[in-house]
Parts: C-alpha cells; sequence; structure tokens
C-alpha cells in the first residue's frame, strides 16, 4: 500500500521508552487512556519532517509501539522514500 501526502501512517516498533502509566510485563497495553510516550519521537519521511500525532503503546497488543504521523504535503516526497525514527 502506498501512503500519501497529508495521510496518517501508523509506524509500529518497539523499544517506546517511558509512559505516561504504567503497564506490566506480558500485560495488553490499555486503549483507554492509552499509554502514551512521554517524550515523542522525531519521524523524518524523506528528507521531511513528519507531524507525529500519536505515540505510545498500541492498545491490546504486549510491548507494541505504535507511532502515527503526518506524510508532508511536499513535492519532494514521492515514489519510495526512507523513514527514520529518532527516539529521544
Amino acid at each position: 500500500m502506498r501512503a500519501r501526502r497529508n495521510e496518517v501512517i501508523q509506524i509500529f516498533a518497539t523499544g517506546a521508552g517511558p509512559l505516561t502509566q504504567s503497564v506490566a510485563d506480558g500485560v495488553p497495553a490499555p486503549g483507554l487512556p492509552p499509554a502514551q510516550t512521554v517524550l515523542a519521537p522525531r519521524v523524518f519521511i524523506g528528507p521531511e519532517e513528519a507531524a507525529v500525532e500519536f505515540s505510545g503503546l498500541a492498545p491490546g497488543y504486549v510491548g507494541l509501539w505504535q507511532i502515527n504521523a503526518r506524510v508532508p504535503d511536499v513535492a519532494s516526497i514521492t515514489g519510495q522514500v526512507p523513514v527514520v525514527i529518532v527516539a529521544p
């Protein structure tokens, strides 16, 4: 699937770091309120920085970090481009 400019994409990873609430090991992440990261990562799509709209544990999953980022609406993003996450 191809992401379009100004669309929100979901990125999944591990190693989210400190969270706004404690979640026990091996327990699925809560949904409401979600366990968010204390510090937001920076996401770069191609040469542009994307706005991070959510960073935290994916609700219902164990230890899965979810980052929702909006693809910048700029002409330099076309075709396949790298996505880089910089965790604080």
